[in-house]
């Protein structure tokens, strides 16, 4: 009978983060999009070649609003790379970007405040910025790397030079498309509900199901009872709970709330916010083959470093995030009202394509697995 209890208790309480996130990921994704429709691949590769740091300052402008999940990033930086991107420009590409985006910046403001809101798109130009610049300065390519690098960008040239009359047309075709309203607004909902969901739903949901445990499993007052105010055990409580763990910027927000209800300070939520969306193990794994060992390094410490100076700096200043009930499940006075209606209808909307993205991903895997097998 207890199961049951607890069991009702977890759903509950992931139901209760989902239809407070839900309103503000709608929003998020549609701005994802219309942000894609501005900037397009194209342009970023072109900003980002050279040396100097001209464009790893032009790296961390794009990367910041850019809204790209942790492993999302990994195949537009293997491009800019191969495109002629330097080594700083690349790696502050890759740091800076995964750490926020224009959806997560709502989502933290919606769930957290406008202070994290603001603190956590800034620490993440830092980290971007110091990062590139550390890469530059002390990680240069050897001389046989970069010939590699120039001879195989010679060679996917001459490869593509028998298709790139068709791909030309493709591409004006689709910017002929963009400059219709109706072919503007299909772009973005389906680059904002398609490309962009597909790809941080699986990260989203695991966020979800990680808060709503935090919240059952983890006593109340576990900040008082066991961090005791002790900053640097709480700092480093959540700094080995984030570099290893993959979640999307946006996935971040429900799991920091959760810490933050239990005791955590506002600095220890920001610390999350920073290295969690920044390191896990799959784009490490990326970043040493794209970078080396000594750039991935540097990276891993750079967002650490700032990750603390940022905790250190929103506790110093007494940023507060405002008390939620979001898990307290009885909110008659609020049914039936406007806005509890339009979070019920965005909660519909974002479950279904949240739900259709993950099972057409595990479909896909389903049919690689059996193709696999049958060879």
């Amino acid at each position: 009978m207890k199961i049951l209890e607890y069991l009702k208790e977890y759903v509950l309480n992931f139901f209760a983060v989902f239809f407070e996130l839900a309103p503000w990921l709608l929003i998020g994704y549609v701005l994802a999009g219309f942000i894609a429709f501005l900037l397009t691949p194209e342009q970023v590769k072109r900003h980002l070649s050279g040396k100097g740091m001209k464009p790893i300052l032009k790296a961390v402008l794009f990367g910041v609003p850019l809204p790209l999940c942790s492993c999302g990033i990994i195949p537009v930086a293997a491009s800019i790379r191969e495109e002629g991107a330097s080594r700083g420009a690349s790696g502050a590409f890759l740091v800076a970007t995964p750490q926020t985006g224009i959806d997560s910046i709502l989502v933290t403001w919606s769930m957290l405040g406008w202070g994290l809101a603001i603190f956590r798109p800034i620490f993440a130009f830092l980290t971007g910025l110091t990062g590139g610049f550390l890469i530059e300065k002390f990680c240069s390519a050897p001389k046989d790397e970069a010939e590699k690098v120039e001879a195989q960008k010679e060679e996917k040239e001459h490869h593509c030079c028998c298709c790139c009359h068709s791909k030309a047309a493709e591409k004006q075709e689709v910017v002929k498309e963009k400059r219709t309203l109706f072919g503007a607004v299909k772009f973005v909902l389906s680059y904002g509900f398609g490309k962009m969901l597909n790809s941080t739903s699986p990260s989203l949901f695991v966020g979800i199901l990680l808060a709503a445990l935090i919240e059952m499993v983890v006593p109340a007052d576990f900040g008082a009872s066991y961090i005791n105010n002790n900053m640097a055990l709480e700092f480093l409580i959540v700094t080995v709970i984030a570099i290893p763990l993959y979640v999307c910027s946006s996935a971040s927000v429900p799991v920091a709330m959760a810490l933050f209800l239990k005791g955590f300070s506002p600095g220890a939520v920001l610390i999350f916010l920073v290295a969690g969306p920044a390191t896990n193990t799959v784009t490490i794994a990326a970043m040493k083959s794209m970078l080396g060992n000594k750039a991935t390094i540097m990276s891993i410490l750079v967002i650490g470093f700032w990750a603390v100076v940022a905790g250190c700096f929103v506790n110093y200043l007494g940023i507060e995030i405002p008390r939620t009930e979001i898990f307290n499940h009885s909110h008659e006075s609020d049914c039936c009202s406007l806005t509890w209606c339009l979070k019920v209808g965005a909660t519909v909307i974002m479950a279904f394509f949240m739900g259709k993205a993950i099972i057409l991903k595990k479909l896909k895997q389903i049919r690689e697995k059996r193709q696999k097998n049958a060879e």
